[in-house]
């Protein structure tokens, strides 16, 4: 016989239950008493049940099952949600859309859906399922005789999804298919109902979401990938996928034999089949009209960036390309000459007075060239396929639309850099947002009809967000730092430390030497402060850039041709306000333009909650 060990705990740690409660409600409002035991033991008592969807009032609760729930997102299913209001229904993502599509005639503005939680909550499966259930919805909604023409747009929209997954979404620790990037796809419904076009605004799309995962290691070097984490998904896709004639066009063998895939040591996840992920993208691709042309352009500019990372360097006064192998092949799938390959990656080109001066390279200096040239040809090539769909998806925009936002999770991760900073300051003001919508503008609602309401407390993040974003704030110093050649991302943390040290949502920590802390709203996250300089910079050389604008391909030149030069007068002025932006300040105006978007819409919320950090 076992014997657990027994504690005593205080009367005030226990929270009352009321019988009615003990087997769990559709709607939280519900809840006898109303506590985050209560909340909790509701959620959990459902969750056991496969009812992974709880009210919470208008808001819709949704636990990741991690497991497919049968009928639960069937045709019958949109059929019956379509047909009901709000509530008329135990609780669904369905109801939450068909609410949202209703309103358009109910209310005089713009709709949206945000959706939010960390990573691996199920955002991103989320939004395909409400874009199901409105392209089902719109159909409805037509004549027998025009349903044919909707029925491509509708299609090319849901098309969407998996090549913006397989460019944007990647392996992390904590998630199988993680958004490495956040778009707001917007829908525009005309007055009889039906979808007759779309757009995806990447609203946060910047260098460091095509960073190939790679991590910027203590000597500045971009050594490794987490353990357990993989690749941007198009990369395995296009090693499994590719036929034996293709594979040899492009050189192409297993992902062991790429440095970009091979660091973590994992390159392959038994719940994805990269194989039918490849099929499902050149499908996507045909249904989004991409040429069969255009299509062989992006896979021999990935299988280039993959060869592209197999250069390697070693110092002979200066560094040297090691093996030409990589490098001819890298040269050759993105219409490059060798030799000026090799001159850019080893060398610096700069023109002063007219006159060229070539400064050589170190061995790290030069594989730093290389990653960079890598991140911008894959940056470039995923805003391409963007602008594409769009030019599929777009139409007349003459009445109302419903936006859907998915967006990259909050993350805490064992060692946090510049991206997880980014990510958790966007997911700082959608919270704000929710709280806005949530608790101040109803209880202004209540006041200004003289209800009688009991005083909510909630956690106002509004003093977590002037340490980010006002002046003399986290991104105010950061990006001080970042344009003085001489800083770096010592003085940088000196700086942070020196101003905010004081700040309750501040965390200087006592031990480590190069972190600082922020106290978030969904807790502390301490940040690696190295690296953060020279990726805010976006240090991409002109050298290089002028580099890809000699390739003899036209797909690779177009990419390039009007991205602007650094040192361009017109974007760069040396000690005046024209300095060339940041990556951080982009982010900024980005996520204000999209706040600003959310702002003049009537929001309904899907809060994606992870049941267990182990799935």
């Amino acid at each position: 016989v076992f014997t657990y060990k027994q504690s005593t705990i205080t009367q005030q740690k226990v929270t009352p239950m009321h019988p009615m409660n003990e087997e769990g409600v559709d709607d939280m409002a519900a809840l006898t008493e109303l506590h985050g035991g209560a909340i909790m033991h509701n959620l959990h008592q459902r969750y056991k049940k496969n009812q992974i969807y709880t009210f919470i009032g208008s808001i819709i609760a949704s636990v990741n099952p991690y497991k497919p729930i049968g009928g639960l997102y069937e045709r019958a299913a949109m059929e019956r949600y379509s047909r009901c209001h709000l509530g008329e229904l135990p609780p669904h993502v369905f109801a939450v859309a068909n609410e949202c599509y209703r309103c358009l005639w109910k209310h005089p503005t713009n709709q949206c859906v945000l959706i939010s939680g960390e990573s691996g909550a199920g955002k991103t499966e989320s939004t395909k399922l409400i874009l199901k259930f409105l392209s089902v919805i719109s159909q409805q909604s037509l004549e027998l005789s025009f349903k044919e023409d909707s029925s491509c747009v509708e299609q090319a929209i849901l098309e969407s999804s998996p090549i913006m997954e397989a460019f944007g979404n990647a392996k992390t620790v904590y998630n199988n298919n993680s958004s490495r990037f956040g778009k707001f796809v917007q829908l525009n419904i005309c007055q009889k109902g039906n979808i007759q076009g779309g757009k995806i605004v990447d609203c946060i799309l910047f260098h460091f979401t095509a960073n190939l995962y790679l991590i910027l290691c203590e000597n500045g070097s971009y050594l490794r990938q987490n353990p357990g984490e993989r690749n941007y998904h198009i990369f395995y896709a296009l090693l499994a996928g590719l036929d034996h004639e293709q594979r040899e066009e492009f050189y192409l063998s297993v992902p062991e034999n790429y440095h970009y895939l091979n660091q973590s040591g994992c390159v392959k996840d038994k719940t994805i089949s990269d194989q039918e992920s490849f099929q499902e993208v050149i499908t996507a691709m045909e249904v989004m009209q991409f040429s069969k042309e255009e299509v062989r352009e992006v896979l021999r500019l990935l299988a280039g960036i993959l060869h592209l990372g197999n250069i390697e360097f070693i110092t002979a006064g200066g560094a040297q390309v090691s093996f030409k192998t990589a490098l001819g092949r890298s040269a050759e799938l993105l219409g490059l000459d060798p030799t000026q390959l090799t001159d850019a990656l080893t060398q610096r080109s700069m023109f002063l007075r007219g006159e060229e001066i070539l400064t050589p390279l170190n061995v790290q200096q030069a594989v730093d060239s290389r990653d960079s040239l890598a991140m911008a040809l894959y940056a470039r090539c995923f805003e391409w396929v963007i602008k594409k769909i769009n030019s599929r998806i777009k139409g007349k925009d003459d009445f109302k639309s419903i936006g859907i936002l998915d967006i990259f999770g909050f993350e805490n991760f064992e060692v946090n850099h510049f991206e997880q900073f980014n990510i958790n300051y966007a997911n700082e003001k959608l919270q704000e947002y929710f709280n806005k919508h949530i608790f101040s503008l109803e209880q202004l609602e209540y006041s200004r009809e003289g209800l009688v309401w009991e005083d909510i407390d909630w956690v106002d993040n509004g003093e977590c967000l002037d340490l980010i974003e006002k002046k003399l704030g986290l991104l105010a110093l950061i990006n001080e730092e970042s344009h003085f050649p001489q800083a770096t991302d010592s003085t940088l943390l000196e700086k942070l430390h020196n101003q905010h040290a004081n700040n309750h949502f501040y965390v200087k920590p006592r031990v480590a030497i190069n972190n600082f802390g922020v106290k978030h709203y969904a807790g502390e996250v301490q940040y690696d402060v190295r690296g953060i300089l020279e990726k805010n910079r976006d240090t991409f050389r002109d050298d290089l850039l002028n580099l890809l604008r000699e390739s003899r391909f036209d797909f690779i030149y177009d990419l390039f041709e009007h991205v602007s030069s650094r040192n361009n007068q017109d974007t760069l002025k040396c000690g005046s306000k024209h300095r060339r932006p940041t990556v951080s300040s982009q982010f900024k105006d980005s996520l204000h333009s999209l706040m600003a978007t959310l702002s003049s819409s009537n929001p309904f919320f899907v809060r994606c909650i992870k049941p267990n950090m182990q799935k």
